[in-house]
C-alpha cells in the first residue's frame, strides 16, 4: 500500500500539465482522498463524499455493477469486499459478456431493471443511450484523484458521461509487446533499446517484424492494433472538432498507416490488423511484435499463458518523427440511464477507482511491468482528440455493430494501391453514423 501512495504522488506531477491543458482545477496534495494526507477513507460514520453527501446516508442500500470481469476473479474482488465492509453498500455484479454488454445494458434499461454503474471501452460516444451525465453522481469532479484528460473526451454536448482516476489499475492503454526469447536468440536490437537509443519508429519496429518473418513460415514478424496505431500518430477515425465529431479518414496519416499496414500484409511481414487476432496469435510463442492493451502486463492478462521472462515490452513507434505517444481507449465508468442508486454508485466509483486501495505490488507480472504500467498510463490521455470508430456489442445508435471492419479493416487488408479507393467506398456510411452521433449532442 505504501508503494501505492509513492506512486500516485508521482502520477500526479504528470497529471499538473494535463490539467493545464483542460483548464480544470483541483490540487495534487488531495490525490488519493481529497485529504491532503493520502489517508485510508474514515468510518462508515464519518465518510464524506462532498460537503452534501455522506456515506452514511447510504448504509443499508444497495448497486448494481454490470461488467465482463468477474471480480472474484481478478484484483478487485477483495476492493468490492471492503468496499461492503467500511459503507454498508452491497454491490451486485450483474455479469455479462462483452460482445453483448452494451446491448444487454440497453434492453435492462428498457424494461426498467437498469444497473446502477456502466463499464466503457472501446463503446463511447456509441454507447451514449445507455448513459446518463454523472453529475447525478454528485462526484466532486474538481478532487484531484480525477483525470480531467478522460473527462474532457467524455464531455459531449456540455455533459460529462463517463470518469476514471489519475493511476488506475484498470487503466488499459495500446503499447508493444514483442517477444524476448526470439530477439535474444537472434542477437537482434530489441524494441526496447531501439526505444532507448531514441530510434523507435516505424521504420525500426518495420524492420524488427521483418527479420522475424525471416525465420520461416511458421512465424509472425508483427500483428497490430491499426486504429491504436493511427491515434498514436496523432491522427483519428473520428475525431471533435467545434463541438462536433468528425470523420477522420481522409486525413494523409490515417491513409498513410493504412498503406503502411496493408504492403506489410502483403510482403508477409504482418499477419493482421486486428487487435483480436493479435491477442490469440502473441502467446503462441512465434509472433516477434504485437501492439496490444496494456492489460497483457497482469498477471491475470492475456499473455498469463507465457513465461514472464518472454515477455518484452516497451511504448509504441513514433510516427514521422513525432513524439512516442500513448493512446487511450477513451475508458471509463459512469451510470446507467435509469441507474436507481446514483449517488451510492458515486460512492463506489470513487473507492474503486482509487489506486490506493488495490495491492498492486502482486499484480503484474514483474515490478519492471509495474512501473511501466503506471508511467505508461499516467498521461496516456493528455491532449488526445479521438474516439474509436466502432464500439462492439453496441447498435443503440448507429443501428449497426462494430463498423470497424469496413472502415479499418478491409481498406488495410487490401493491396496498397486499393486503400484509398477502399476508405472511399464507406465515406457515405461513414458520415452517416457521424451524423448520427452529433444529433446526440443536440
Amino acid at each position: 500500500m505504501k508503494k501505492a501512495l509513492i506512486r500516485i504522488g508521482t502520477l500526479l506531477l504528470a497529471l499538473v500539465m494535463t490539467v493545464s491543458v483542460v483548464g480544470c482545477g483541483g490540487s495534487t496534495e488531495d490525490a488519493s482522498s481529497g485529504s491532503g494526507n493520502n489517508k485510508k477513507p474514515p468510518s462508515k460514520a464519518e465518510a464524506v463524499v462532498n460537503d452534501n453527501v455522506t456515506t452514511k446516508d447510504y448504509e443499508g442500500t444497495e448497486i448494481t455493477y454490470a461488467t465482463w470481469r468477474n471480480p472474484a476473479q481478478y484484483e478487485d474482488g477483495p476492493v468490492v469486499a471492503e468496499f461492503e465492509k467500511k459503507y454498508g453498500i452491497k454491490v451486485n455484479v450483474d455479469l455479462m459478456t462483452e460482445s453483448e454488454y452494451t446491448n444487454k445494458v440497453l434492453a435492462k434499461i428498457a424494461i426498467g431493471n437498469a444497473p446502477d454503474v456502466y463499464f466503457s471501452t472501446y463503446t463511447f460516444p456509441y454507447c451514449i443511450d445507455a448513459l446518463q451525465p454523472i453529475d447525478a453522481a454528485k462526484l466532486n469532479l474538481e478532487e484531484s484523484i480525477w483525470d480531467q484528460s478522460l473527462i474532457n473526451l467524455a464531455t459531449v454536448g456540455g455533459k460529462t458521461y463517463l470518469v476514471d482516476t489519475v493511476g488506475n489499475i484498470w487503466k488499459d492503454e495500446d503499447m508493444v509487446f514483442y517477444n524476448k526469447k526470439i530477439f535474444r536468440d537472434n542477437g537482434w536490437t530489441t524494441p526496447e533499446e531501439y526505444y532507448e537509443a531514441g530510434k523507435w519508429n516505424f521504420d525500426t519496429m518495420t524492420k524488427c517484424m521483418k527479420q522475424v518473418a525471416s525465420l520461416g513460415t511458421e512465424y509472425i514478424g508483427g500483428a497490430v492494433h491499426l486504429e491504436g496505431l493511427i491515434h498514436s500518430a496523432g491522427a483519428s477515425v473520428i475525431s471533435m472538432k467545434d463541438g462536433q465529431f468528425t470523420n477522420g479518414t481522409k486525413d494523409t496519416v490515417t491513409q498513410d498507416i493504412m498503406r503502411w499496414a496493408s504492403t506489410g500484409i502483403k510482403e508477409g511481414w504482418l499477419s493482421t490488423t486486428s487487435i483480436y487476432t493479435a491477442l490469440n496469435q502473441f502467446p503462441s510463442g512465434k509472433v516477434g511484435i504485437a501492439t496490444l492493451h496494456s492489460f497483457g502486463l497482469k498477471k491475470t492478462g492475456y499473455l498469463r499463458s507465457m513465461k514472464a521472462s518472454d515477455i518484452g515490452f516497451t511504448y509504441l513507434p513514433s510516427w514521422n518523427g513525432n513524439d512516442v505517444s500513448a493512446t487511450s481507449f477513451v475508458r471509463g465508468w459512469g451510470l446507467c440511464e435509469g441507474a436507481k442508486n446514483p449517488v451510492a454508485a458515486g460512492i463506489f466509483l470513487r473507492y474503486y477507482l482509487d489506486v490506493n486501495n488495490y495491492d498492486t505490488s502482486s499484480a503484474f507480472i514483474s515490478k519492471e511491468a509495474e512501473s511501466f504500467f503506471f508511467k505508461l498510463t499516467s498521461t496516456a490521455t493528455a491532449n488526445k482528440n479521438f474516439y474509436f470508430c466502432y464500439g462492439s456489442g453496441v447498435t443503440g445508435v448507429t443501428g449497426r455493430e462494430s463498423a470497424v471492419g469496413d472502415y479499418i479493416q478491409k481498406p488495410a487488408h487490401s493491396d496498397p494501391t486499393q486503400v484509398i479507393p477502399e476508405i472511399d467506398k464507406y465515406q457515405g456510411e461513414i458520415n452517416a453514423d457521424i451524423a448520427k452521433l452529433n444529433a446526440k449532442l443536440k
